[in-house]
């Protein structure tokens, strides 16, 4: 019972420090990266060739901190005495695919960016149940754990920016440090939790007889890549439709006024105008005078 106990406080621990190393670094790594591969081009990269080339570089900076976060847990699974072959790999395509796409569809979808969080523990927890289901009775509990563990980041986050602005808003900057330090425990101390939960039913769980492996990894590769190919694409073609300048509106068409028709009202003198009206009395009269022509005559009593 005592070494069971080590090792899934071992499995625990070796899970929060295996992502909390690289995720502190992560975007630095991301504006690296991005700027390398950007200076790397020919020609100046339009605005969704720069969304391109960061979605890139996202995806090969989660991808390592993926590896990881892999060869840690694999580690301290090797000494519980699972053999997992392709924990690694698996790991590290998960990360990457379900984090970044899913800030892409988030992103697309007009979600909270800390949905994203969710996607990947959803997306971790197949690709390592996959796994576990010929070592261990009941690998979805792993799944499940993995999904609640990494998925409480979101809430975190989403309630780290709510509380900066009350109380930037309230003017108590001296609790902003607070803040931050809480978001950080509720995260990493629910991703801890999940994880030993999870890690405690599958270290006590065993088979019995493991399972068959597979006689050859190549479906297993090609499968990854199949993900990855598919995914890929959809991820490009997000983070270009979100780049994309908006099209311009065409203008409304003008409507043409007629103009106000213009009547000689009878009986008007010396040719008096009155726009728009056929008889007397409904607007004054302007007077057109011809200059060419002779005055009156004017009678002299």
């Amino acid at each position: 019972m005592g070494s069971r106990l080590v090792h899934v406080l071992a499995l625990s621990g070796v899970t929060v420090l295996g992502l909390l190393v690289p995720w502190l670094q992560a975007d630095a790594w991301v504006q690296l990266l991005e700027t390398v591969l950007g200076s790397a081009a020919i020609w100046r990269l339009s605005v969704v060739e720069q969304g391109v080339v960061h979605r890139l570089a996202e995806l090969a900076v989660f991808a390592v901190a993926g590896a990881m976060l892999g060869n840690a847990q694999a580690f301290a699974l090797r000494r519980a005495g699972l053999q997992v072959p392709g924990w690694v790999g698996r790991t590290a395509m998960a990360v990457a695919v379900g984090l970044v796409g899913s800030r892409a569809l988030a992103v697309a979808l007009a979600l909270s960016p800390g949905t994203a969080f969710i996607g990947m523990g959803v997306a971790l927890g197949l690709a390592q149940g996959w796994l576990l289901r010929r070592e261990v009775h009941g690998a979805a509990v792993w799944v499940a754990a993995c999904a609640v563990g990494y998925g409480m980041a979101g809430p975190a986050a989403d309630w780290r920016d709510q509380a900066w602005k009350a109380a930037v808003d309230l003017g108590a900057t001296w609790r902003l440090s607070s803040i931050v330090i809480t978001a950080q425990a509720m995260t990493w101390g629910a991703l801890a939790l999940c994880t030993a939960i999870g890690g405690a039913f599958i270290l006590s769980s065993l088979r019995a007889q493991v399972l068959p492996a597979p006689g050859s990894r190549t479906p297993g590769a090609v499968g990854r890549f199949a993900v990855l190919g598919l995914a890929l694409p959809l991820m490009v073609a997000l983070e270009a439709r979100e780049r994309s300048p908006a099209p311009l509106a065409a203008p409304p068409p003008r409507l043409m006024q007629p103009r106000p028709a213009r009547t000689w009202a009878p009986g008007t003198p010396d040719g008096a105008l009155s726009p728009g009206c056929a008889g007397r009395g409904c607007g004054p009269a302007r007077t057109y005078r011809n200059e060419d022509a002779p005055p009156s005559p004017v009678v002299v009593p």
